[in-house]
């Protein structure tokens, strides 16, 4: 074991290296809890301050101690320390930690390397373009970090006012290397073999992703309506349905306990497909985002779906693994169906039962207009009637009590889907109608340039179904009857006012343009899977390409680019000396004229020597051309890279040089 002490950082070093381990943290920040961040950040600037001070590393009890109240705060935050969430969080504090005692060039190699698995480890929460190429942003930091430690930027000046004169070469340079390896990442990306299943499993998080839960209480799906990201595409054979129309099945939630709606697990069997399809059908294809759970979306109402798919008697839709990738399936629909037209006693006793304390003056009321009306359409039009004579619709609406449906319908009358879902059905139940609440998507935005529609996560909606007989469950949706425009315009119609990105149309219309970029990137890379990496020659008359003919064409296709990258360095590396190399070759023709030609083998200290020893060019004249010789062989030989300002000096140093011709 080697006893030469490792050499210390200097303060450029270790700000290239501090830039480089927060970029790997911050692409975590996005999904760790706000207090575990401001924690690391903290940590890593509470680094950064003591090598400016020039203050010694912490001690080790303290380090210890640290590491300890953090493991103990994300047991508490998490209550479990396996999983993607508690492991990045880990992570990124024990990468933080160790910038605090790095000091020497082996504690950044170190920390570099454990920056670099960090922030690709980010890749397993979001795998979208913009998110890809900010994880390129922080590889060149990485890079640029790693090229200080190795090469130190001699012929680079130390002090400067200049933030890209300190910092642009290394920069510069880490962005080069990023795009030397492209070309072989591609490669890898292409003929690496896919496997079916991932490589590891990890536990889903408690709330997902995004999208849609199984469960509905007052607030749930506001955070959803907050959030502008894509929920899925949507791509149709023939004709886009009518707007009116669009509404894309998720969770039915049956179950209610007073305050929150929950799906009610039944192993029953759907309906034959004749039995409720009473209209013509839809086709179409759709791309999920990936969203942790088991639930898939469809239009209402799906007939005919993927053979991995489940449809349960309620018609939703799920799998038996959770959406950790985006998915593509194929579902057929039926706009016009008549749905359970004979009701068994369970089902109806499930689809009636509400707690008997909780909102006693909706049951009242619903229990009058059973009184007074007797007739389900009566009743259902008397529900509509009411929310659209004196009741609001906001995306901010007032907190509610207990009894939220009582508070809904006789105080705060604002509110948004979720409330008018809940209350209406509450009303039904309680006038001897069974109902039930469905939640999922509501219209979408239509990109005529893709040809496909896009339905992002603000597009959540909650709606009603009623069963009435002859006609069995029936879509009623009672925010149409307060906010007609949510239905015939979406969401942009009632949320101009309370949120920022849809002030503007411009705006709104550009963001949707744009997911053409998103929607290609998930198309050719996140959803190249097993079958397109098999069709991947499929041009070329290979019909079906193994495991092996995929490593062959890796190396071999590997060793091609790995060959040109050295011809094009070595190309790259003589074009970068020939300007200083042509000035010497320039200097020797001029000494040629006065004394011997310089020899094959004769090198530029000893071709020099001899020119000073021939007596030929005088005392003052021979020293002149000695020291250019030295400027030569210090410029070519004793340094890496000389400067382009130091080589152009040599160039019209030798260029000034003059001597009487002398045969």
């Amino acid at each position: 074991m080697s006893g030469n002490p490792s050499p210390q950082l200097t303060r450029r070093q270790f700000d290239f290296v501090g830039a480089a381990v927060f970029a790997a943290t911050l692409a975590h920040a996005p999904h760790l809890p706000f207090v575990v961040t401001l924690v690391v950040d903290a940590i890593l600037a509470l680094a950064m301050w003591r090598k400016h001070r020039n203050l010694p590393a912490l001690a080790g009890p303290v380090k210890l101690a640290l590491i300890a109240i953090f493991v103990l705060s994300l047991l508490i935050e998490y209550r479990n320390p396996f999983g993607r969430e508690p492991g990045s969080a880990l992570a990124c504090a024990m990468l933080a930690l160790k910038l605090l005692e790095t000091r020497a060039r082996r504690d950044a190699l170190a920390a570099i390397c454990f920056a670099s698995f960090t922030l690709m480890s980010a890749l397993l929460f979001d795998t979208s373009l913009v998110f890809t190429l900010t994880a390129f942003l922080g590889a060149i930091l990485l890079l640029a970090a790693l090229r200080e430690i190795e090469l130190p930027a001699i012929t680079l000046p130390m002090q400067t006012n200049s933030l890209m004169a300190t910092y642009g070469p290394s920069l510069r340079l880490g962005a080069m290397s990023l795009a030397l390896a492209a070309p072989l990442a591609l490669c890898g990306f292409l003929f690496i073999p896919r496997m079916q299943s991932p490589l590891w499993r990890t536990p889903d998080g408690a709330d997902g992703r995004s999208g849609l839960s199984d469960t509905m209480s007052p607030g749930s799906v506001q955070r959803l309506l907050l959030d502008d990201s894509a929920a899925f595409r949507v791509g149709f054979d023939g004709a886009l349905p009518p707007r009116s129309q669009l509404y894309w099945r998720g969770p039915v939630l049956t179950d209610f306990d007073g305050a929150t709606w929950r799906r009610h697990e039944s192993n029953l069997p759907a309906n034959a497909l004749d039995s409720f399809a009473t209209g013509d059908t839809v086709d179409y294809e759709i791309t999920l985002e990936a969203s942790d759970k088991p639930w898939l979306f469809a239009l209402d109402l799906p007939i005919q779906t993927s053979a991995d798919t489940r449809r349960d008697r309620d018609m939703s839709l799920t799998r038996r693994q959770s959406t950790t990738a985006p998915l593509r399936y194929r579902v057929r629909s039926a706009l016009r169906y008549r749905l359970d037209a004979n009701l068994s006693p369970q089902q109806r006793e499930t689809a009636l039962a509400l707690p008997s304390d909780f909102n006693p003056r909706s049951q009242r009321l619903g229990t009058q207009w059973r009184h007074d009306l007797h007739d389900d359409d009566a009743i259902v039009q008397a529900a509509l009637d009411l929310f659209h004579a004196s009741f609001y619709y906001t995306l901010s609406p007032p907190p509610l009590g207990r009894d939220s449906v009582d508070d809904f319908l006789f105080d705060t009358k604002r509110g948004f889907c979720e409330h008018y879902a809940a209350a209406f059905v509450v009303l039904m139940r309680a006038a001897g109608i069974p109902a039930r609440v469905v939640t999922g998507y509501q219209g979408g935005y239509f990109n005529r340039v893709g040809n496909y529609l896009l339905v992002r996560q603000s597009d959540a909606h909650a709606w009603a179904e009623v069963w009435l007989a002859a006609r069995g469950w029936t879509r009623v949706d009672p925010t149409a009857a307060v906010s007609p425009a949510r239905v015939q315009l979406g969401a942009q119609a009632v949320a101009s006012g309370e949120r920022a990105w849809y002030r503007a149309d411009w705006l709104l219309a550009l963001r949707n343009q744009a997911d053409l970029i998103d929607r290609g990137w998930n198309n050719l890379v996140v959803q190249f899977n097993t079958q397109r990496q098999q069709a991947l020659l499929g041009p070329l008359g290979i019909e079906r390409i193994d495991a092996t003919t995929l490593i062959w064409l890796l190396i071999g296709t590997g060793c091609v680019l790995l060959a040109g990258a050295t011809l094009w360095t070595m190309r790259a590396a003589r074009q970068r000396a020939l300007p200083i190399d042509i000035a010497y070759d320039a200097l020797c023709r001029k000494l040629a004229r006065i004394v011997a030609p310089r020899g094959v083998n004769e090198g530029p200290c000893d071709y020099a020597a001899r020119v000073q020893a021939s007596g030929a060019l005088g005392a003052a004249r021979a020293i002149e051309v000695r020291a250019l010789f030295e400027r030569y062989v210090s410029l070519r030989y004793a340094r890496a890279l000389a400067s382009p300002a130091e080589i152009q000096s040599f160039v019209r140093s030798v260029q000034r040089l003059r001597f009487a011709t002398r045969n």
